[in-house]
């Protein structure tokens, strides 16, 4: 069987200038089966045909959050509170693995050194 990893960051990787408000570095993967691949594509194709009818939207979580681009449409809460039920449906009836790693940079200069 064909599997896929999907990885993802979050948080500067460097030592050297240190944001005290989030001083951690995480990676962050799925690994999925073609297979639930397949179906999860295809749920989350439904929600953009449902919403922008529009396969080619591409979920940022950063213009989710601000509301950016494409996501204008979520400063309206009824579409914002569907939208989020969607993908939490979505999401949540998904078969898929996470695999992360966090690491504290402050703690990891402290034990190693930079």
């Amino acid at each position: 069987m064909k599997y896929f990893l999907f990885i993802d960051e979050s948080g500067d990787h460097g030592l050297g200038n240190i944001d005290f408000s989030f001083p951690v570095f995480v990676l962050c993967g799925i690994i999925v089966s073609e297979s639930n691949y397949n179906n999860i594509k295809a749920n989350f194709n439904k929600i953009k045909n449902k919403f922008w009818n529009n396969v080619n939207v591409i979920f940022h979580s950063r213009d989710i959050r601000k509301c950016n681009n494409e996501f204008a449409i979520l400063f309206d809460l009824e579409v914002k509170n569907n939208f989020y039920k969607k993908i939490n449906d979505a999401v949540k009836n998904c078969k898929y693995h996470i695999i992360s790693s966090v690491i504290n940079k402050v703690e990891f200069i402290k034990k190693y050194g930079k």
